[in-house]
């Protein structure tokens, strides 16, 4: 039915998982304004979203937006882990019969549509992640759903790798042998998808649709916190389901409270076979060590480094790194966290700058962008939690005290939101050799250490690792000598990191591409599945086969 409709974009995007090359498969979508922006959450104040067929059970989340302080007072279905798995056991079989044409096609029209309603999603995203506007229109707006679309390609393609049907032929002794042989892909069974709160769509489209299209049934589990925009994608997707012949709970939504959670009874119970976990690294490891009933996809922390070694401007440098630290309060999976500045400076073609000087025009570079309000809130956007906000100021009163301070947390005037939870960068400067404690993994929130070191290769070498302990999902490197690049590239690729090199750009630093880049190597601490490579798909069904001997 949809399939067809879609069959161009799908082969377009097959193409560009081959290629990897620049390519996207949906229009970019215009941000709202704040008043329509407020409308369109409005709108859902008081509603009930019921997204299980078998329970009646509800919860009212505890959503709060990030920019009024006000709560979203939405209602969702609350199915027990029974109630959900019972669900997914009762449509597995009507979901697995429908073929992978049927499933693709369901996959291909929900995007659509979400993209279809690029506004209304960027505003939910926005109130409930503190996403600005034009990052929730951009991140998890089109950027995500070429993630998912680049998935449902990345599965369309692999199980169509088989072919459905052959003829074999062989002789034994003098007698050839014919058999007709069918080969069936066959889904692993129920899979839950555990969601983060900043930045759900992200992670959650490829991992629900690669799911649907391989025919495994779907528990959506958002956090308690950050449900609405995740909430109305699991809607289209069951609106599309339904439309299609199929039962609505191949896709359901599961809510729970931070005080009552339900994803680790869920996750090792037997019935559930798939797992993907967006968030802590505490959780994604406890999952890792504790359900062996299921296949785990992780994507967790890290410690995301910068080596400041010799740049071509530092001044375009500085205000590379200022907005990749600022970028969504630094609330992201690729922010920088740990940046390394040898004792002689950064070399600059006008010579070496000093550390000091290199911290201060940094420190200069983020006042420059807080002091612009508009620049800084569509950068910023806000604090998803009021506890990272108060993690940063214990952080800030910490780094005083023992005389590490650098740049405190200050706010920026949001120019529409007076009440927003909005926050610039906390920058620290320490020296291990001197017994300054950097922390034990991922600082979530926008803080950077500026770490002294001896030189560049003491900077890889501690880098390096701290990626073997902590992980890291994105590494930065500023160098003008082609040969170290490569070298240290290749250092950072033996620890299992990815490196970017010398970006200055109007692109942000913590961008990862659609149908190119790869995130997240699946070979440190960071996590253990990329997206998206085949790995991320072929564990998601088995090939079964039946074979029959033709006579004469």
């Amino acid at each position: 039915m949809f399939f067809e409709v879609h069959l161009d974009l799908l082969q377009a995007a097959v193409e560009a998982n081959l290629s990897r090359t620049a390519w996207t498969g949906f229009a970019p979508i215009t941000p709202p304004d704040s008043r329509q922006a407020d409308e369109f959450v409005g709108a859902y104040a008081g509603a009930v979203l019921q997204l299980s067929d078998l329970s009646t059970s509800t919860i009212t989340a505890d959503e709060v937006s990030p920019y009024t302080g006000k709560p979203l007072n939405v209602s969702y279905s609350a199915p027990t882990a029974h109630e959900a798995l019972a669900g997914a056991a009762r449509v597995a079989a009507d979901l697995r019969d429908a073929g992978v044409q049927r499933r693709v096609g369901v996959c291909l029209e929900a995007l659509h549509r979400i993209h279809q309603r690029g506004p209304e999603f960027a505003a939910v995203t926005s109130h409930t992640t503190g996403q600005s506007l034009s990052m929730a229109c951009s991140g998890s707006g089109t950027n995500a759903l070429d993630r998912g679309l680049e998935a449902v390609a990345m599965a369309w393609a692999a199980m169509n790798r088989v072919p459905s049907e052959v003829t074999w032929q062989q002789t034994f002794g003098k007698t050839p042998v014919t058999l007709r042989k069918r080969f069936r892909p066959r889904p692993l069974g129920t899979a839950l998808v555990i969601a983060c709160a900043s930045f759900p769509a992200w992670n959650a489209y490829p991992a629900i649709l690669a799911n649907l299209a391989t025919g495994n049934p779907v528990l959506v589990k958002p956090h308690p916190r950050s449900i609405l925009a995740t909430a109305l994608a699991v809607s289209i997707i069951r609106d599309v389901l339904s439309e299609t012949g199929l039962p609505a709970d191949s896709v359901q939504l599961l809510v729970d409270t931070a005080e009552s959670p339900v994803a680790g009874d869920l996750a090792t119970n037997p019935a559930t076979r798939i797992v993907d976990f967006t968030g802590s690294q505490r959780f994604g490891n406890w999952l890792e060590r504790n359900v062996s009933n299921a296949l785990i996809f992780t994507e967790t922390a890290g410690v995301n480094t910068v080596i400041l070694d010799s740049v071509q401007n530092l001044a375009a440098t500085m205000r590379t790194l200022a907005g990749g630290l600022s970028l969504f309060s630094g609330q992201m999976c690729t922010t920088p966290q740990n940046i390394y500045i040898p004792d002689a400076g950064v070399l600059t073609p006008d010579g070496v700058v000093s550390r000091n000087d290199v911290v201060a025009a940094l420190s200069a570079a983020i006042d420059d962008l807080a002091g612009t309000p508009r620049r800084a809130a569509a950068i910023c956007g806000a604090l998803q939690s009021e506890s990272t906000l108060e993690s940063l100021n214990s952080l800030a009163n910490q780094a005083e005290t023992n005389g590490t301070l650098v740049r405190n947390p200050v706010a920026y005037a949001h120019p529409e939101y007076s009440k927003a939870r909005a926050v610039t960068p906390l920058l620290i400067r320490v020296d291990p050799r001197r017994g300054d404690q950097l922390p034990g993994g991922e600082q979530f929130g926008p803080v950077a250490y500026l770490i002294d070191c001896a030189d560049r290769d003491a900077a890889v070498e501690h880098a390096t690792a701290s990626i073997r302990q902590h992980g890291a999902i994105s590494s930065y490197l500023y160098c003008t000598d082609d040969n170290a690049i490569d070298d240290i590239a290749a250092a950072y690729a033996d620890a299992g990191a990815s490196l970017s090199a010398n970006l200055v750009s109007s692109m942000p630093m913590q961008y990862a591409a659609a149908y190119s880049d790869y995130h997240v190597t699946g070979l440190n601490p960071a996590g253990n599945a990329t997206l998206t490579d085949e790995s991320f798909v072929a564990g998601r069904f088995r090939m079964v086969q039946d074979r029959r001997q033709i006579e004469g």
